[in-house]
This record gives C-alpha cells, structure tokens and sequence, in this order.
C-alpha cells in the first residue's frame, strides 16, 4: 500500500463541508422577517395612509370652497355689470345669462356670464340678495352642510 498524505485532507474538507452546509441552514433561517417585523412595517403603512387620506380629504373642501369663493365673486361682478347697463341688479341669477322677459336684448346688453348660474359645488343653489338702495349684492352658497346661517357657509357669516 502506498502512503498519501491527501487522505489526512479528506475528513478536513469532509468536515468543512458539514459546516458549509450547517451555516447554509442556518441562513437560510434566518433570512425571512419574523412575524413581529412584518406587523410593524404593516402598522407603519396603515399610518403614513391614514395620514395621507386625511391630508387628501382636507385639500378637497378647500378647493372646493375656493371653487365656491370664486363663483360668488364672479356673479357679484356679472351683478354689478347688469346694473351698469340695465339701471337695477337682476331679479334672479338667471337673468345674468338669459335674456329677462319684458327686456329688449339691446337693452339687456348681455349674457355676462359664459354659462347658466348651477349649483354651488355641493350641489346646493346659491342664494342671492339685493339691496338696490345701499347698492349692495350679496350671492352665498350654504356649504357642505346644506344649511344657511352656519359657519362653513361660503363667504363666511361675518364677511361682506
């Protein structure tokens, strides 16, 4: 029998290789989330959304009370314009855009609005008032509560 130095090597690298594959398993265990990670990155996401929806929502009822703002001014000015030509504000809102019965359309001198007067955007119809002897026109929308007389009417109570 010949002597080889080489068969001292094989029960090392035997050896290392059930290492190897030992630390392979081990690995291969520990490379997953656990339970307890996986529920606070959802928690977080559930949070960071809320937060998201709430600042989204927020957003909206200022556009759409700007929107409102906007629309108000607009047919106080549309107001103003008919009285300029005609000699008294309109009856209703209608007749910034349609000719009033009774009225010649030379006289009318309109439409001063591009469209037909619709609702505010919560799908309310604008109120309108006019005070023809303090020359005063006042257009409100009641806001996303429907009601007139509350704080989230548009403009505010206490603005003119």
């Amino acid at each position: 029998m010949r002597f080889s130095p080489l068969f001292l090597f094989k029960p090392i690298k035997n050896c290392l290789r059930g290492i190897e594959m030992k630390l392979r398993r081990q690995s291969r265990r520990n490379s997953g989330f656990t339970l307890l990670e996986l529920l606070l990155v959802m928690a977080i996401l559930v949070v960071l959304a809320g937060l998201g929806t709430v600042a989204v929502v927020n957003l909206q009822r200022g556009a759409l009370t700007s929107t409102a703002t906007i629309e108000i001014e607009t047919m106080k000015r549309a107001c103003k314009m008919f009285k300029l030509n005609v000699g008294s504000y309109p009856a209703t809102l209608d007749d910034l855009y349609t000719n009033p019965t009774g009225m010649s359309r030379a006289q009318w001198g309109g439409p001063y609005l591009d469209e037909p007067v619709g609702n505010d955007p919560w799908q309310n119809p604008y109120s309108y008032t006019k005070d023809e002897l303090n020359d005063v026109v006042t257009v409100r929308s009641s806001g996303p509560d429907k009601q007139s007389g509350t704080e989230d009417d548009v403009p505010a109570a206490d603005s003119k």
